[in-house]
């Protein structure tokens, strides 16, 4: 009986055992065990040998005055090829680099350790060279760019070659997705994009306000008939707001068939007269040198053919025996057409009124609260319905001119006058919207306005954080001066925020399709 006991209890002892070992240490089908990890993050397959998971690129952003280096490569591992993918954006035009070479050093100590180099982009924009370091440390990746237009050198400090794959993997860790968004050099590239360091500048402060464009006043020339008749249109696409030019024939005024002022008639009595006064002056001479007449006679027929000769002058200079022809006194555009093809006009009567383009003035009224501010107006920024930008009036060669203080009589605002060229093709009579520059502010963060979205009034800017990264930030904003925005809050000086393309970042972030970061090119 006794033994009975302590068989029995021997064997649920053995049983708990071998319980408690298929708990806690379950067994592969062959009786080993599995181990998910051996400590040195490597994972094992069924068959027990190891299965290295693949590092993940690192990525590099880097902007000078003349281009930007995005590059992407796998940790650099002594004896192991590392391929490059460097994406080289030309900052003038944001555009990709599509021809030129790249030398890629591994530099220690300003020596250069190692040299790869490419004779040409692989597509256009990303060159890739390849590396293979031989011996482990911390260098410096410096790239050396030659295109056709341009050359530039790029050092990318603190890069480590590692000794084997597991201290690459310690040291580089699969970093999680954030909330940035992820738009591809190759689309940046197709599209129209910009971008531009946030710095802190002046600002002036503004009166905004509108005004209008006119010509100015002593460059415009209105011109009459010179003698009565019909108005014949020379040009028949003689018309208002059309360009013309200084000689250009405009209108020919016949008189012919009427009574009472037929330039013609004249026109030809003119030379009848003229005719007769050269032959008695000719025989006149021939009088003289014989005696027959004396001096008195002599200069008497020279002062007749004198007057004949004014007389035709002023015929055949706009008159050819059929009409008087009407020319312009300048070049410019047609403002005013008075007269009709075929009408009638008196001697003296304004045909046409001709306005110098060239130079214009820039009108702008303000109320009289701004009146301690208006001794502090330098400058001024409009835009026209038609103009896509806001204008600056340096780009003009504008000035002002004068600010009023006298009020006119009924009026109960003060006229600013500027002065500018007219480079871009203004149209006088034209209204503009005007930020008139006061009070300079300095040492602002200021941007570019077409940097800036909207958003249920909200306003916000797209930050490139790194090549194809880009984080959208809410801003408090300060002066507006058109051209230019104040930032009171949301970006740093230093940053990069984007002034074109805006749009097709905020497209790419609603997305679903954009490839996540590290994608391979």
């Amino acid at each position: 009986m006794q033994f009975k006991y302590y068989s029995a209890i021997l064997l649920a002892a053995f049983l708990l055992i071998v319980s408690g070992c298929k708990h806690d240490h379950p067994h592969n089908p062959d009786g080993s065990h599995p181990h998910e990890n051996d400590g040195h993050g490597h994972a094992h397959a069924p068959d027990g040998s190891h299965i290295t998971p693949e590092l993940e690129s690192v990525a590099f952003t880097k902007w000078t005055n003349k281009s930007e280096l995005f590059v992407e490569f796998k940790p650099l591992i002594v004896g192991k090829e590392s391929r490059f993918a460097a994406h080289f954006s030309d900052m003038l035009s944001f555009k990709a680099v599509e021809a030129g070479t790249l030398r890629l050093r591994l530099m220690n100590n300003g020596k250069v350790a190692q040299e790869s180099s490419v004779e040409a982009p692989s597509s256009p924009g990303i060159f890739r060279p390849v590396l293979a370091p031989k011996k482990a440390g911390a260098y410096q990746l410096q790239f050396i760019l030659e295109s056709p237009t341009f050359s530039d050198t790029i050092e990318l400090p603190g890069i480590k070659v590692y000794s084997n794959t597991s201290t690459a993997f310690a040291d580089n860790p699969a970093l999680e997705e954030g909330d940035e968004i992820t738009y591809l050099k190759e689309q940046a590239w197709k599209t129209e994009f910009a971008i531009e360091q946030v710095k802190r500048q002046s600002i002036n402060e503004v009166i905004h306000t509108s005004g209008e464009i006119q010509p100015v006043k002593g460059k415009e020339k209105i011109v009459a008939a010179k003698s009565s008749g019909i108005v014949l249109y020379k040009n028949p696409k003689l018309q208002e707001g059309r360009a013309i030019n200084k000689g250009e024939i405009l209108f020919t005024i016949s008189s012919q068939s009427l009574v009472a002022s037929n330039a013609e008639e004249k026109y030809r009595v003119a030379k009848a007269r003229l005719d007769k006064a050269k032959a008695n002056f000719e025989r006149a001479e021939g009088l003289l040198a014989k005696q027959i007449i004396g001096k008195k006679e002599f200069e008497n027929r020279k002062m007749e053919l004198a007057i004949a000769e004014a007389e035709w002058q002023t015929f055949t200079t706009s008159n050819q025996g059929k009409g008087q022809n009407i020319t312009a006194p300048m070049s410019g555009i047609i403002k005013n057409l008075m007269i009709s093809d075929g009408e009638f006009a008196e001697e003296g009567k304004p045909l046409i009124e001709i306005t110098n383009i060239h130079r214009l003035m820039l009108h702008a009224e303000v109320a009289q609260q701004y009146l301690p501010q208006l001794s502090q107006i330098t400058s001024a920024n409009f835009k026209a319905p038609y103009q896509d930008e806001v204008q600056s009036l340096e780009d003009y060669r504008g000035k002002l001119v004068t600010v009023g203080k006298v009020l006119e009589s009924g009026k109960h605002f003060l006229p600013i006058w500027f002065e500018l060229d007219n480079v871009n093709e203004l149209i006088p009579g034209s209204f503009v919207e005007l930020f008139l520059l006061t009070k300079a502010v300095d040492n602002q963060v200021v941007i570019s306005k077409s940097a800036l979205m909207q958003d249920y009034n909200r306003n916000y800017v797209f930050v490139q954080t790194a090549g194809e990264s880009f984080e959208k930030r809410t801003v408090q904003l300060g002066i507006d001066d058109g051209k230019n925005v104040q930032v009171l809050s949301g970006i740093a000086e230093g940053e990069w925020v984007v002034t074109k393309g805006a749009y097709q970042i905020k497209m790419a972030s609603m997305s679903s399709t954009i490839p996540s970061h590290g994608h391979a090119h």
